[in-house]
């Protein structure tokens, strides 16, 4: 008698045919074998409920993490305004020069003095050369090697890769000489002649000449001359220098614009302090929204899980944090002009903050402290940070990790349990097979003898009646 068998996830249904019966019982058998296999698979499906659960606790843990995570950049965006970014450069004349800061730069005051914006060698080719009607396909030589000599330095093999003078400039360019050619129309459009400009990229009296081996190729139109400048009247002879950017202090760069003075002020900024903790609120923010999300009725997949508490706990002491007496006049958040709305949400008032920092911009950079320096609000806010997002004992992973051995452990015994629901419903099907098959032996033994006790009434009757 032929047996079929199904995965126990189709022997749920009613309607599955386990096996191929021949007696009347046979639906009867086979439903209680369905009624058994279903009976038996729901405990696998509350262990996949379960995992489904979990799995979605994981993404939401994924999601505050990376929340948190953004939250602890914009904390250390603070601390580097408040360290090196929290100096700024002024100039009194903008229009004589242009100032940047680096890494360590010191506040001080310096009058610049442009003396001379300097000039660059430019040169042009020989007018004596071949004219040049069309740059793409011939040149002001029929060499295929150049000599590019720029100052004192080393000669420099030019090797164009055709024949014409596009492909001379493109050369001498891919060279790394300090110079910059170019093809310029000296004939005007009714009688082009295009011809070879060289100019230096350094303010330097530098002479700049090309030669083809047979000849100088170059008349030089103007040498060039160095940017001279005096810093603070010094030295008694204006320093020169190649380039219009000067080195005026460690991480002060001025750029010169045109000749004159120019007063450099660098001093704390409480700009880029003001426009990082904005950016820290907006994450904040974003930090405690996601939080929210799985609280209440309708909360998300961490509803009612403990480390939402544990997460509140941390947002919270970020705006707990109390000044020291170095920090003066700047003791709390508030003074900074961080404060809390009705819905939990953090607030950044920059009028407030650029009031206390134009009282005492020592003060509110003291308050803020150091991650580095394990000072003040920053080191505060960073520690309780780091206690969700620390990747090896941070609540998130740790969290995380509690979740992929509770989903793992789940799997194994899903699987195991698969297993005895195949097993009990191949030997059920087996006994329901076996069970069917003897209720049709008898069915069909007790067709045969009402067959025979049938025939025997008959024969009985008509020789009675005969």
């Amino acid at each position: 008698m032929a047996t079929s068998s199904t995965s126990p996830s189709s022997s749920s249904s009613a309607a599955t045919n386990y096996f191929n019966g021949s007696s009347t019982f046979a639906a009867d058998l086979n439903n209680q074998i369905s009624h058994a296999v279903a009976v038996a698979t729901l405990p696998i499906t509350e262990l996949q409920n379960q995992q489904t659960t979990l799995t979605g606790q994981q993404t939401e843990l994924q999601t505050i993490g990376s929340d948190f995570t953004n939250l602890q950049t914009a904390l250390g965006a603070v601390d580097s305004a408040v360290s090196s970014g929290s100096l700024a450069a002024t100039v009194d004349t903008p229009s004589v020069a242009s100032a940047s800061i680096g890494t360590g730069a010191l506040t001080g005051s310096y009058a610049v003095t442009i003396a001379s914006l300097g000039a660059q060698t430019n040169t042009i080719s020989n007018s004596t050369l071949p004219t040049v009607s069309d740059p793409s396909s011939s040149s002001i030589s029929t060499s295929s090697s150049y000599t590019l000599t720029v100052g004192t330095g080393s000669p420099i093999t030019i090797t164009p890769t055709s024949n014409n003078l596009n492909s001379l400039v493109a050369a001498i360019n891919a060279s790394g000489a300090p110079v910059q050619a170019t093809v310029v129309n000296v004939g005007g459009t009714a009688s082009p002649n295009y011809e070879l400009s060289i100019q230096g990229t350094q303010y330097a009296n530098t002479a700049i000449q090309l030669n083809d081996g047979k000849q100088n190729l170059l008349t030089q139109l103007s040498l060039g001359s160095p940017v001279t400048y005096q810093v603070n009247g010094q030295p008694s002879t204006p320093a020169s220098s190649s380039t219009r950017s000067l080195s005026i202090s460690t991480g002060l760069t001025v750029d010169a614009l045109a000749t004159g003075t120019a007063n450099v002020t660098v001093a704390q900024s409480a700009s880029g302090v003001s426009s990082a903790l904005s950016s820290l609120v907006t994450s904040y923010n974003a930090a405690v929204d996601e939080v929210n999300n799985n609280r209440g009725q309708n909360g998300g997949a961490l509803a009612g899980q403990s480390i939402l508490l544990q997460l509140s706990n941390v947002l919270h002491s970020l705006t707990d944090y109390s000044g020291t007496s170095s920090s003066g006049s700047v003791q709390s958040p508030t003074d900074l002009g961080l404060t809390f709305d009705t819905n939990g949400h953090l607030q950044f008032d920059s009028t407030v903050f650029n009031s206390a920092a134009s009282s005492s911009i020592s003060d509110v950079m003291s308050f803020l402290g150091s991650e580095s320096g394990a000072t003040g609000f920053l080191s505060a806010a960073s520690t309780a940070l780091s206690s969700v997002t620390d990747t090896t004992s941070g609540a998130i992973v740790q969290q995380m990790s509690s979740l992929a051995t509770s989903i793992s452990n789940i799997g194994t015994e899903i699987t195991n349990d698969q297993t005895r629901l195949t097993l009990m419903q191949s030997n059920l099907t087996a006994q329901m097979a076996a069970a069917d098959a003897a209720v049709a032996s008898m069915q069909s033994q007790v067709s045969e003898l009402t067959a025979m006790f049938s025939a025997e009434n008959t024969e009985a009757l008509s020789l009675a009646n005969g």
